[in-house]
């Protein structure tokens, strides 16, 4: 692992491929923090003119509102990478730990918590995400307005897709680390600690978690996109962000009811699915690549 950095640092810093992923990731990440704010337009300001196609004025078009799309896209992407992160890293949470556990303690411990992990792999995780925000939106909207909480938490559908997409893609993480932590607790350094006499949560967060970062690191990006994808879907739906704030899955659920044989108005549709595609390709490969640079036997070559 630790000619990893000098390797990935030769080999692939210097692809043009996954440099340009890096540098489009990076340029979108600025753009929906002050992309609306240059624009000249707020994401629910009307515009005297509907269906405007793309122009000087209004670069991606406006809908059928008047809203400026581009505007609204760029504002979609800080919710949908908002909701993708911290989805990931709920998930990411969770599976380190239970997988961690897991593979730790062993023994009959571990066989039950991996097969409760079979049993939740064998349920419809999006629809456990559909059923958690019906149930949970109005209890969780009366709530925050009985603590005046609602300057803290203006959305509360948006929290319930924070915590319930997290809490769907922790599975293959759990079983990834579980599997890292039965070779790496074998190992000479973690019996030599043991043998010092360090505690069981010392041994996993100073010895095993470390010797774990890599692995880590990738599931984290190949997660984002996954989460994205996921409420996108909602959105979809109608069961993701609540309007007039958008989503990628909102504006691609709006724009599809106005596409007809009659009038095509073909960029709402191209520019959020090109932006959200676009997206999710270098998410991924930049987890592929990530991947790559990690593995010993890439190294080797």
């Amino acid at each position: 692992m630790s000619s990893t950095p000098h390797i990935f640092k030769q080999r692939y810093w210097r692809d043009p491929a996954f440099l340009g992923c890096v540098i489009f990731l990076v340029a979108l990440v600025v753009a929906a923090v002050v992309g609306p704010h240059l624009t000249g337009y707020r994401y629910d300001q009307m515009d005297a003119k509907q269906f405007q196609p793309p122009g000087l004025a209004h670069w991606c078009g406006t809908d059928f509102l008047g809203y400026d799309m581009l505007t609204r896209i760029l504002y979609g992407a800080r919710i949908s990478l908002l909701v993708g992160l911290i989805g990931a890293l709920v998930s990411l949470t969770i599976g380190v730990t239970y997988g961690a556990v897991a593979g730790y303690i062993g023994g009959w411990v571990d066989n039950l918590l991996m097969r409760l992990v079979d049993i939740l792999y064998s349920l419809p995780r999006i629809v456990f995400v559909i059923v958690m925000v019906a149930a949970f939106e109005k209890p969780g909207t009366a709530l925050i307005s009985r603590f005046n909480l609602n300057s803290l938490i203006p959305d509360v559908r948006l929290l319930l897709l924070f915590i319930g997409l997290g809490l769907v893609e922790w599975l293959t993480m759990a079983r990834i680390v579980r599997g890292q932590v039965l070779v790496l607790k074998e190992q000479s350094f973690v019996q030599a600690a043991r043998a010092l006499g360090q505690s069981h949560f010392r041994i996993i967060t100073r010895h095993l978690l470390p010797n774990m970062l890599g692995i880590i690191l990738i599931y984290l990006t190949l997660t984002i996109p996954v989460i994205i994808l996921e409420e996108s879907f909602l959105s979809f739906l109608g069961l993701g962000v609540q309007a007039p704030a958008p989503s990628w899955g909102s504006l691609l659920s709006e724009s599809a009811q106005y596409i007809n044989p009659i009038r095509i108005y073909w960029w709402l549709l191209v520019f959020p699915a090109g932006f959200m595609a676009a997206t999710l390709l270098a998410l991924n490969f930049v987890g592929d690549t990530l991947r790559d640079a990690f593995d010993p036997r890439s190294q080797k070559k």
